[in-house]
Protein backbone atom coordinates (compact mmCIF):
# COMPACT_ATOMS: atom_id res chain seq x y z
CA UNK A 1 0.00 0.00 0.00
CA UNK A 2 1.06 3.39 -0.38
CA UNK A 3 2.80 5.54 -3.65
CA UNK A 4 5.50 8.37 -3.20
CA UNK A 5 4.20 11.74 -1.61
CA UNK A 6 5.48 15.19 -2.69
CA UNK A 7 4.38 17.98 0.08
CA UNK A 8 5.30 21.74 -0.89
CA UNK A 9 5.02 24.10 1.44
CA UNK A 10 3.44 27.47 -0.39
CA UNK A 11 0.95 29.11 -2.66
CA UNK A 12 0.31 27.09 -5.59
CA UNK A 13 -0.08 30.01 -7.71
CA UNK A 14 2.98 30.79 -7.12
CA UNK A 15 4.63 26.87 -6.86
CA UNK A 16 3.20 25.40 -9.98
CA UNK A 17 4.99 27.68 -12.26
CA UNK A 18 8.20 27.28 -11.09
CA UNK A 19 8.11 23.39 -11.98
CA UNK A 20 9.16 24.78 -15.23
CA UNK A 21 12.57 25.97 -14.25
CA UNK A 22 13.93 22.28 -12.70
CA UNK A 23 15.53 20.69 -14.98
CA UNK A 24 14.63 17.52 -13.12
CA UNK A 25 10.33 17.68 -13.42
CA UNK A 26 10.29 20.39 -16.38
CA UNK A 27 8.37 18.15 -18.22
CA UNK A 28 6.37 16.67 -15.97
CA UNK A 29 2.69 16.37 -15.75
CA UNK A 30 -0.33 15.03 -13.25
CA UNK A 31 -2.78 12.51 -14.74
CA UNK A 32 -5.66 13.98 -12.07
CA UNK A 33 -6.07 17.23 -10.17
CA UNK A 34 -8.37 17.13 -7.63
CA UNK A 35 -9.05 19.58 -5.00
CA UNK A 36 -11.06 21.34 -2.63
CA UNK A 37 -10.06 25.17 -3.11
CA UNK A 38 -11.47 28.52 -1.11
CA UNK A 39 -15.02 29.42 -1.90
CA UNK A 40 -15.11 32.81 -0.45
CA UNK A 41 -17.88 32.42 1.54
CA UNK A 42 -16.65 32.77 5.13
CA UNK A 43 -18.46 35.52 7.75
CA UNK A 44 -17.99 35.42 11.65
CA UNK A 45 -20.83 33.62 12.45
CA UNK A 46 -21.82 30.02 14.46
CA UNK A 47 -24.40 27.84 15.11
CA UNK A 48 -24.64 26.87 18.78
CA UNK A 49 -25.31 23.05 19.33
CA UNK A 50 -24.50 22.53 23.00
CA UNK A 51 -28.08 23.37 24.02
CA UNK A 52 -29.73 20.92 21.30
CA UNK A 53 -32.24 18.57 23.27
CA UNK A 54 -31.49 16.10 20.85
CA UNK A 55 -28.37 14.12 21.23
CA UNK A 56 -27.28 13.50 17.40
CA UNK A 57 -27.83 16.33 17.04
CA UNK A 58 -26.10 18.09 20.02
CA UNK A 59 -22.34 18.90 19.82
CA UNK A 60 -19.91 19.89 22.11
CA UNK A 61 -18.30 22.57 20.12
CA UNK A 62 -20.15 25.20 17.84
CA UNK A 63 -20.43 25.02 14.21
CA UNK A 64 -18.52 27.87 12.96
CA UNK A 65 -19.02 29.11 9.45
CA UNK A 66 -15.71 31.08 9.82
CA UNK A 67 -12.91 28.30 7.86
CA UNK A 68 -10.21 31.02 8.13
CA UNK A 69 -8.54 34.24 6.42
CA UNK A 70 -7.55 32.32 3.36
CA UNK A 71 -11.21 31.68 2.36
CA UNK A 72 -11.77 35.76 2.82
CA UNK A 73 -11.79 37.58 -0.24
CA UNK A 74 -13.44 40.54 -2.13
CA UNK A 75 -15.41 39.23 -4.99
CA UNK A 76 -12.86 40.49 -7.55
CA UNK A 77 -10.34 39.34 -6.07
CA UNK A 78 -11.88 36.04 -4.90
CA UNK A 79 -12.57 35.20 -9.01
CA UNK A 80 -9.57 36.48 -10.15
CA UNK A 81 -7.65 34.00 -7.52
CA UNK A 82 -9.80 30.98 -9.08
CA UNK A 83 -8.89 31.86 -12.52
CA UNK A 84 -5.17 31.71 -11.58
CA UNK A 85 -5.58 28.51 -9.66
CA UNK A 86 -7.18 26.67 -12.44
CA UNK A 87 -4.91 27.95 -15.14
CA UNK A 88 -1.54 26.95 -13.09
CA UNK A 89 -3.78 23.50 -12.96
CA UNK A 90 -4.32 23.16 -16.25
CA UNK A 91 -0.89 23.84 -17.32
CA UNK A 92 0.48 20.99 -15.07
CA UNK A 93 -2.49 18.73 -16.18
CA UNK A 94 -2.03 15.89 -19.43
CA UNK A 95 -4.33 15.89 -21.91
CA UNK A 96 -7.08 13.66 -21.15
CA UNK A 97 -6.36 13.92 -17.48
CA UNK A 98 -9.15 14.70 -14.75
CA UNK A 99 -9.73 17.40 -13.02
CA UNK A 100 -12.17 17.57 -10.14
CA UNK A 101 -13.08 19.89 -7.90
CA UNK A 102 -15.23 20.87 -4.51
CA UNK A 103 -16.60 24.72 -4.75
CA UNK A 104 -19.78 26.96 -3.42
CA UNK A 105 -22.87 25.23 -5.33
CA UNK A 106 -23.81 28.91 -5.92
CA UNK A 107 -20.68 29.52 -7.70
CA UNK A 108 -20.51 25.91 -9.52
CA UNK A 109 -20.51 27.56 -12.88
CA UNK A 110 -17.78 29.62 -12.30
CA UNK A 111 -15.13 26.89 -13.21
CA UNK A 112 -17.39 26.07 -16.05
CA UNK A 113 -16.85 29.20 -17.18
CA UNK A 114 -13.13 29.77 -16.77
CA UNK A 115 -12.18 26.06 -17.21
CA UNK A 116 -13.61 26.86 -21.43
CA UNK A 117 -11.00 29.60 -21.36
CA UNK A 118 -8.20 27.43 -19.93
CA UNK A 119 -8.76 24.05 -21.93
CA UNK A 120 -11.19 22.41 -19.33
CA UNK A 121 -14.00 20.60 -20.38
CA UNK A 122 -17.21 20.40 -17.65
CA UNK A 123 -18.06 16.82 -17.79
CA UNK A 124 -20.61 16.34 -14.95
CA UNK A 125 -21.67 17.77 -11.68
CA UNK A 126 -21.43 15.33 -9.35
CA UNK A 127 -23.39 15.44 -5.94
CA UNK A 128 -22.18 14.52 -2.40
CA UNK A 129 -24.94 13.87 -0.30
CA UNK A 130 -24.35 14.11 3.28
CA UNK A 131 -26.65 12.05 5.02
CA UNK A 132 -26.54 13.53 8.43
CA UNK A 133 -26.19 17.48 8.08
CA UNK A 134 -26.15 20.04 9.84
CA UNK A 135 -29.77 21.03 11.76
CA UNK A 136 -31.70 23.88 10.67
CA UNK A 137 -32.11 26.16 13.62
CA UNK A 138 -34.41 28.66 13.14
CA UNK A 139 -36.70 26.25 10.35
CA UNK A 140 -37.16 28.81 7.49
CA UNK A 141 -34.89 27.08 4.40
CA UNK A 142 -34.02 23.23 3.81
CA UNK A 143 -31.06 21.71 5.48
CA UNK A 144 -27.96 22.38 3.90
CA UNK A 145 -27.37 18.05 3.33
CA UNK A 146 -25.65 18.42 -0.83
CA UNK A 147 -22.61 19.84 -1.81
CA UNK A 148 -21.82 20.17 -5.61
CA UNK A 149 -18.43 18.99 -6.92
CA UNK A 150 -17.26 20.02 -10.92
CA UNK A 151 -15.79 17.44 -13.09
CA UNK A 152 -13.73 17.96 -16.08
CA UNK A 153 -11.13 16.75 -18.25
CA UNK A 154 -8.37 18.81 -20.16
CA UNK A 155 -8.74 18.91 -23.67
CA UNK A 156 -10.16 16.65 -26.52
CA UNK A 157 -7.88 13.47 -25.40
CA UNK A 158 -9.77 10.46 -23.91
CA UNK A 159 -10.10 10.69 -20.61
CA UNK A 160 -9.26 7.76 -17.89
CA UNK A 161 -13.05 6.58 -16.79
CA UNK A 162 -13.08 2.85 -15.08
CA UNK A 163 -16.81 2.27 -15.05
CA UNK A 164 -17.53 -0.27 -12.98
CA UNK A 165 -21.42 -1.43 -12.41
CA UNK A 166 -24.50 0.50 -13.44
CA UNK A 167 -25.23 1.21 -9.59
CA UNK A 168 -22.27 1.96 -8.46
CA UNK A 169 -21.69 4.57 -11.39
CA UNK A 170 -24.66 7.35 -10.12
CA UNK A 171 -23.08 11.07 -10.24
CA UNK A 172 -23.62 10.81 -6.51
CA UNK A 173 -22.00 10.18 -2.85
CA UNK A 174 -23.44 9.36 -0.04
CA UNK A 175 -21.54 9.26 3.39
CA UNK A 176 -21.88 11.20 6.70
CA UNK A 177 -20.37 14.53 7.20
CA UNK A 178 -17.16 15.55 9.11
CA UNK A 179 -18.79 15.49 12.56
CA UNK A 180 -18.66 12.02 11.73
CA UNK A 181 -14.99 10.65 9.52
CA UNK A 182 -13.59 13.74 10.27
CA UNK A 183 -9.40 12.41 11.96
CA UNK A 184 -8.24 16.44 12.08
CA UNK A 185 -9.67 19.65 13.22
CA UNK A 186 -9.80 21.12 9.23
CA UNK A 187 -13.32 23.32 9.09
CA UNK A 188 -13.53 21.37 5.86
CA UNK A 189 -12.11 18.04 5.97
CA UNK A 190 -13.32 15.62 3.24
CA UNK A 191 -13.56 11.93 3.59
CA UNK A 192 -11.72 9.66 2.31
CA UNK A 193 -14.08 7.60 1.30
CA UNK A 194 -15.02 10.47 -1.18
CA UNK A 195 -11.89 11.34 -3.09
CA UNK A 196 -10.95 7.39 -3.43
CA UNK A 197 -13.91 6.73 -5.26
CA UNK A 198 -12.65 9.74 -7.99
CA UNK A 199 -9.04 8.67 -7.57
CA UNK A 200 -10.26 5.10 -8.63
CA UNK A 201 -12.58 5.80 -11.49
CA UNK A 202 -10.20 8.40 -12.94
CA UNK A 203 -6.37 7.20 -12.86
CA UNK A 204 -5.07 4.02 -12.48
CA UNK A 205 -2.38 2.44 -9.85
CA UNK A 206 0.85 4.16 -10.57
CA UNK A 207 -0.52 7.96 -11.54
CA UNK A 208 0.15 10.82 -10.29
CA UNK A 209 -2.70 13.11 -8.58
CA UNK A 210 -2.28 16.63 -7.68
CA UNK A 211 -4.07 18.73 -5.06
CA UNK A 212 -3.09 22.09 -5.24
CA UNK A 213 -4.98 22.77 -1.95
CA UNK A 214 -4.09 19.77 0.76
CA UNK A 215 -5.24 21.27 3.65
CA UNK A 216 -4.95 18.30 6.34
CA UNK A 217 -3.65 16.04 3.65
CA UNK A 218 -7.00 13.89 2.61
CA UNK A 219 -5.89 13.35 -0.72
CA UNK A 220 -2.38 12.41 0.02
CA UNK A 221 -4.12 9.78 2.30
CA UNK A 222 -6.70 8.38 -0.20
CA UNK A 223 -3.64 8.01 -2.80
CA UNK A 224 -1.82 6.27 -0.63
CA UNK A 225 -4.34 3.87 0.04
CA UNK A 226 -5.25 3.08 -3.88
CA UNK A 227 -1.33 2.98 -4.79
CA UNK A 228 -1.53 6.49 -6.21
CA UNK A 229 1.49 9.46 -6.63
CA UNK A 230 0.36 12.57 -4.53
CA UNK A 231 1.77 16.11 -5.34
CA UNK A 232 0.17 18.00 -2.64
CA UNK A 233 0.68 22.35 -1.89
CA UNK A 234 -0.77 23.71 0.78
CA UNK A 235 0.28 27.27 1.95
CA UNK A 236 -0.98 27.60 5.57
CA UNK A 237 1.73 26.35 7.97
CA UNK A 238 -0.47 25.00 10.33
CA UNK A 239 -2.11 22.60 7.80
CA UNK A 240 0.68 22.15 6.44
CA UNK A 241 2.58 20.48 9.28
CA UNK A 242 -0.86 18.22 10.20
CA UNK A 243 -1.11 16.72 6.55
CA UNK A 244 3.08 15.82 6.54
CA UNK A 245 2.62 14.12 9.62
CA UNK A 246 -0.45 12.77 8.84
CA UNK A 247 0.69 11.62 5.34
CA UNK A 248 3.95 10.64 7.04
CA UNK A 249 2.11 7.81 9.58
CA UNK A 250 0.49 6.01 6.58
CA UNK A 251 2.38 2.92 6.19
CA UNK A 252 5.49 2.56 3.79
CA UNK A 253 4.59 6.00 2.45
CA UNK A 254 7.55 7.54 0.98
CA UNK A 255 7.32 11.36 1.80
CA UNK A 256 9.31 14.20 -0.22
CA UNK A 257 9.27 18.06 1.06
CA UNK A 258 10.20 20.95 -0.58
CA UNK A 259 10.34 19.14 -4.07
CA UNK A 260 10.00 22.91 -5.80
CA UNK A 261 12.59 24.45 -3.89
CA UNK A 262 16.41 23.46 -2.17
CA UNK A 263 16.16 21.06 0.46
CA UNK A 264 13.98 18.42 -1.47
CA UNK A 265 15.35 14.98 0.43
Amino acid sequence: MGGTCYLQFGDCTEVLPKRKEIKEIADWTVDAVITDPPYGISKESFVDRSKFKSPAMRRDKPVTLDFGDWDKMERKEFIDFTRKWMYACADALKDGGAFISFFHNADISLLAWIGEECGIRLRNIFTWRKTNPCPSVHRVNYLSACEQIFIGSKGDAQWTFNFTTQNEMHNFFETQNKSIYGVTSHPTEKPVSLISHFIKIHTNRGDTVLDPFMGSGTTGVACIETDRRFIGIEKDEHWFDVAMHRIKDRKDAGVQQDLFGEGAV
